[in-house]
C-alpha cells in the first residue's frame, strides 16, 4: 500500500494548532506576502515558532538543530555567501568529507537545496532550525561591510542603550535580523544613539548620498559630521529605525513620522522620528528628547533674577495672553514648559495643544494635533474651553480662527500661553494684525511678549581671557562702555567640549511688558517704531543688550551675540570643509627628526600631512581635522600612543580612522598592547620607508 504524507496545513488543523478560518486568512495574506505558508502562520501569531518547527520536523522527517547550542565552524561560512544565505534562509554548520551540513527553516524549498548542492559541489545534509535563530547566526558570522565591521570592532559593546518595546512594525517583512542584538545593524544603531546622547546631541541626521550615507549630530545648535556608513546596508539601517518607532517598513515613497523610547543608563529618552524620501534614499532625522529637560526652571533658562520675579508675578494673573516669539530652534518650547512648571499646582487645570508634544509633563493634560482626524489647534481649543481650564498652552498661533478663539479665551478668565514666529517682540503686534485680529482685542488681552534666541555657553574647562579685535567689538562699543566690560572670554577648545570652545546653550531675551500707554498705542494702530520707542522708554532691553549682559558675566562671547542678535553685522561663516584632493595623514611623534622624515616620505608619495608632538595634540587634531590615517608613536609625554589610540577609538567620529603605530618598542607584548588598543598595524623603528608607505596605502585602500 502506498504511503501518502499528510500536508503541513492538514497536520496543523488536525493537531488543533489552527482552525480552518485561520488557515483561510493565512492563505489570503500569503498571496501578497510571497512567503511560505508556515512563515505567514507564525507571523500572524496563530502558531508559535517552536510548535511550527516540531510539526515541520514530523511532516518532513527532518531533524531539528538548536543553533544556540551548536558548535559552529566559523570557516564554513565561506562556502556560502551572505546574499545566498539571506536569500534562501540557510546557514552552513559543518563541511564534512561527503556533504555540507546546513540549517534551514523551509524544508519544502527544493530549489534552494538543488542550487546549494551545485554551489558547494557536494551533497547537502539539511537540518531544521527556527527562522529567527538562522537570521541571528547570519548576522553574527557574516559581516555586511568590512568598513562597518572595522568600525564596530573598535567600539566596545554598549549595554547602556536598550530599546523599549513599542509594538511591532507594520508590513510583512523578514525582520528577525533587524531585531537580533548581535546584528551589526542593531549594534550600529545603538552605538550611534549612545554616542549622540553622550555628546549632548539634540538631533541625529542620517542622510544618504551617492556613494555613502552621512551621519551628523546637531550639538549646541550646529550640525557636525560624525561618520559615514556604507550605502549597501542603509536599507537595513532605516528598517531598524522603523521597527523601533513602529512605522511601515514596506513604505519608502512617503514621509513617515513616529516616536520611539529608549533607556540610556536607566534613564528614559524619547526619540521623535521623521523619515522623508530623497533622491538617494530615505533621510532620517531623530530628535533626542530628554524628559528631564521638561522640568527646567525659569531661573535656569537664562533670565536674570529681576526678570524671573517680574514674570512670576505676571504668570500668577488669572487671565491674559503671554506670547513667546523667535525662529525655530530658539528655545521657545523650553521657556513655555518652564512657565507651565511654575504655574502648575493641584488647584489648576492646565491643558496644552501641541504639534508635536515635545515632553510629557505630570499634572498637565496634553493634546497632540492631528489634522487627518480634524484635531487642529482651532477645533481642539473649542473643545478645551468646555473642559473648565485655568491655563491653556496653544503650541502656535498660525491662523485667524485659532488666534481669535485664543485671544477671546484670554479675556474670559483663562491664562493663555502661545508662540509666534517673528524676529522681535514688537513685530509680534504687526504679525497679529496680519493674521486678522482687531487692535482692541490685542491691546486688551496681551500682557507680555518675550522674544528670544539661544547663544552658546563658553566651555568652563577651557575658558580663557582674550583681547577681541577692534572690528569684533566695534558694534558693541556702547554696551561695552555702559556695562563697563573690561575682560572678555572664550573657549580654547578641549576634549570635554569636542574642541569647539562651547558647552551648552543659554537664552537671551527681549521682554516686552505691555503698559497702559503701549495698550493705548496698539488700539490706535501705532507703528512698530513708535511701539519700540515706548517699550524702550519703559525699560525693554534689546536682544543684543541682553546678550551683552551674558558677555559681561563671562557666560558667552561677542561672536555668539553678534551671530544671533545683530542682523546687520557681517559675521564670518563657520569654516566649510572642502573635499580633499589628497589624503591627509596625521603624524604623531615627539621626535622632530622622525616626524620630518615620515612627512617627507609621505609628501613625496602624494599625501598631505599634519603633525602632533604628543597624544593630547593627536586627539585634538583627530577631532578637528578628521585625517584619513594616523601614524602614532608610543612613548610620548602627556599621553602615550596606547592611551591616545584608545581615546580616538572611543569616539564615534574618529573610531574609523586607520592607525599605524610606529615605535621603538618592537617586543611582542607591546605589539599586542597596541593592537588591543585599536591600532590597525604596528611597525617597529628603525623602519623601512617603502614598507611603511605600502602599509599606509593598503589601509587607505581598505578604508575606501
Amino acid at each position: 500500500m502506498r504511503f501518502v504524507r499528510k500536508s503541513l496545513t492538514a497536520v496543523l488543523v488536525e493537531k488543533n494548532l489552527i482552525n480552518n478560518e485561520q488557515l483561510r486568512e493565512a492563505r489570503q495574506r500569503q498571496q501578497g506576502a510571497k512567503l511560505p505558508i508556515q512563515d505567514v502562520i507564525v507571523e500572524m501569531g496563530f502558531v508559535s515558532e517552536k510548535d511550527m518547527l516540531e510539526v515541520l520536523s514530523n511532516v518532513f522527517q527532518m531533524p531539528i538543530v538548536d543553533l544556540k547550542g551548536e558548535n559552529i565552524d566559523a570557516n564554513v561560512v565561506n562556502l556560502i555567501s551572505y546574499d545566498i544565505a539571506k536569500r534562501y534562509g540557510v546557514f552552513p554548520l559543518r563541511n564534512e568529507p561527503e556533504n555540507v551540513v546546513l540549517a534551514m527553516s523551509n524544508p519544502q524549498d527544493i530549489i534552494a537545496l538543488d542550487d546549494l548542492k551545485l554551489l558547494v559541489n557536494k551533497s547537502i545534509q539539511p537540518f531544521l532550525a527556527s527562522k529567527s535563530d538562522i537570521a541571528i547566526c547570519i548576522e553574527k558570522y557574516y559581516h555586511v561591510d568590512d568598513s562597518l565591521y572595522d568600525l564596530l570592532k573598535n567600539i566596545a559593546e554598549d549595554s547602556s542603550v536598550e530599546v523599549a518595546a513599542s509594538g511591532s512594525a507594520k508590513g510583512i517583512v523578514q525582520s528577525e535580523m533587524l531585531q537580533a542584538e548581535c546584528s551589526p545593524v542593531v549594534r550600529l544603531v545603538k552605538v550611534i544613539l549612545s554616542d549622540a546622547i553622550r555628546n549632548r546631541a539634540t538631533d541625529i541626521h542620517v542622510e544618504p548620498q551617492e556613494n555613502f550615507v552621512e551621519v551628523r549630530y546637531r550639538i549646541d545648535g550646529y550640525l557636525k559630521n560624525i561618520l559615514k556608513i556604507p550605502t549597501e546596508m542603509y536599507s537595513q539601517f532605516v528598517a531598524r529605525i522603523k521597527i523601533m518607532s513602529n512605522l511601515d517598513i514596506a513604505e519608502n515613497k512617503k514621509p513617515q513620522d513616529g516616536r520611539a523610547e529608549i533607556m540610556f543608563k536607566n534613564r528614559k529618552i524619547d526619540l521623535r522620528v521623521s523619515i522623508i524620501p530623497t533622491y538617494y534614499g530615505e533621510k532620517v532625522v531623530l530628535r533626542v528628547l530628554d524628559p528631564q529637560k521638561s522640568k527646567i526652571e525659569l531661573s535656569k533658562i537664562g533670565f536674570s533674577p529681576v526678570e524671573v520675579g517680574m514674570m512670576q508675578t505676571l504668570f500668577t494673573r488669572p487671565q491674559g495672553m503671554i506670547l513667546v516669539t523667535g525662529p525655530t530652534g530658539s528655545g521657545k518650547t523650553s521657556t513655555l514648559y518652564a512657565a507651565l512648571g511654575f504655574v502648575k499646582n493641584e488647584t489648576k487645570n492646565i491643558v496644552t495643544i501641541e504639534d508635536p508634544i515635545e515632553y510629557l509633563m505630570d499634572g498637565v493634560n496634553q493634546i497632540q494635533v492631528n489634522p487627518k482626524r480634524d484635531v487642529t489647534f482651532a477645533t481642539s481649543l473649542r473643545s478645551v474651553l468646555r473642559q473648565d481650564p485655568d491655563v491653556i498652552l496653544v503650541g502656535e498661533i498660525r491662523d485667524s480662527e485659532t488666534a481669535e478663539i485664543a485671544f477671546k479665551a484670554s479675556l474670559t478668565g483663562h491664562l493663555v500661553f502661545s508662540t509666534l514666529h517673528t524676529n522681535d517682540a514688537v513685530a509680534s503686534i504687526s504679525r497679529l494684525y496680519d493674521i486678522g485680529l482687531e487692535a482692541y482685542l490685542i491691546a486688551s488681552s496681551v500682557v507680555l511678549i518675550i522674544a528670544q534666541r539661544l547663544v552658546r555657553v563658553i566651555c568652563p574647562d577651557c575658558k580663557s581671557e582674550y583681547v577681541p579685535e577692534a572690528q569684533e567689538r566695534a558694534k558693541f562699543e556702547q554696551s561695552i562702555k555702559k556695562l563697563n566690560i573690561e575682560k572678555f572670554y572664550k573657549g580654547k577648545g578641549c576634549k570635554e567640549c569636542g574642541f569647539s570652545g562651547y558647552f551648552g546653550r543659554t537664552a537671551i531675551f527681549e521682554i516686552f511688558q505691555l503698559s497702559k500707554k503701549v495698550q493705548d498705542l496698539i488700539s490706535q494702530k501705532a507703528s512698530a517704531a513708535v511701539l519700540t520707542q515706548e517699550a524702550r522708554n519703559t525699560g525693554m532691553k534689546s536682544l543684543a543688550e541682553s546678550g551683552m549682559e551674558k558677555v559681561a558675566l563671562g557666560i558667552s562671547t561677542l561672536e555668539e551675540v553678534a551671530r544671533v542678535a545683530v542682523v546687520d553685522m557681517p559675521i564670518d561663516a563657520p569654516e566649510q570643509k572642502t573635499k580633499r584632493e589628497k589624503p591627509l595623514i596625521l603624524i604623531t611623534d615627539d621626535e622632530d627628526n622622525i616626524r620630518k622624515l615620515v612627512a617627507m616620505r609621505l609628501k613625496t608619495a602624494g599625501f598631505d600631512t599634519i603633525e602632533a608632538i604628543n597624544g593630547v595634540e593627536a586627539l585634538e587634531m583627530a577631532v578637528r581635522n578628521h585625517p584619513d590615517l594616523i601614524v602614532m608613536d608610543v612613548m610620548m609625554p602627556l599621553m602615550d600612543g596606547f592611551e591616545a589610540t584608545k581615546q580616538i577609538r572611543s569616539k564615534l567620529e574618529t573610531a574609523s580612522i586607520p592607525i599605524v603605530m610606529l615605535t621603538a618598542k618592537g617586543d611582542a607584548n607591546s605589539e599586542v598592547q597596541g593592537l588591543d588598543a585599536g591600532a590597525d598595524d604596528y611597525i617597529a623603528k628603525p623602519f623601512d620607508g617603502a614598507r611603511l608607505l605600502a602599509r599606509i596605502k593598503l589601509l587607505l585602500k581598505k578604508k575606501g
